[in-house]
């Protein structure tokens, strides 16, 4: 194996050279051996950008005491609704004799409507199916224990 320094073949003539006219030389530049397509011209600098961290700060501040006053106030507001609601919505615990479960009942006090309840009272209901096929069951198998005659011989 050789790990000797091997020659590349290199392209000659890949690019034509040419004087441009247009392209005015900078101080500074470097000149390069490329197309006129290809070739690109610095423009001048813009403006620095100035930074002033005093304002940002100050402004971050005064986002933060706005951010903490608009929280005050929203909480302030989410109370006075939860004061207001409680002054129309009847809250009751009930015990249902069906299924002697306990719900509870929200009712709009104007209105006597019924807002909400849990256990819904589709629940309630299957709850009541429920125990009515159970207890039916539970007496069907003591009439047929009843009937259960044991013979022997």
């Amino acid at each position: 194996m050789d790990f000797g320094a091997s020659t590349r073949a290199t392209a000659v003539g890949a690019y034509h050279v040419t004087a441009r006219s247009d392209a005015a030389a900078t101080k500074g530049s470097i000149p390069v051996e490329l197309p006129a397509a290809q070739t690109v011209q610095s423009t001048a600098a813009g403006e620095a950008v100035h930074l002033d961290l005093q304002a940002r700060s100050e402004q971050a501040r005064r986002d933060a005491a706005a951010a903490k006053q608009n929280a005050m106030l929203d909480d302030q507001s989410t109370r006075q609704r939860e004061r207001d609601l409680r002054d129309v919505i009847e809250r009751r615990l009930v015990i249902d004799p069906r299924t002697r479960t306990v719900v509870l009942q929200k009712k709009n006090k104007a209105t006597g409507e019924m807002i909400s309840q849990l256990p819904d009272e589709m629940l309630l209901r299957l709850r009541v199916y429920s125990r009515e096929l159970a207890e039916r069951s539970r007496q069907a198998d003591e009439t047929a224990a009843r009937h259960y005659v044991e013979r022997s011989a």
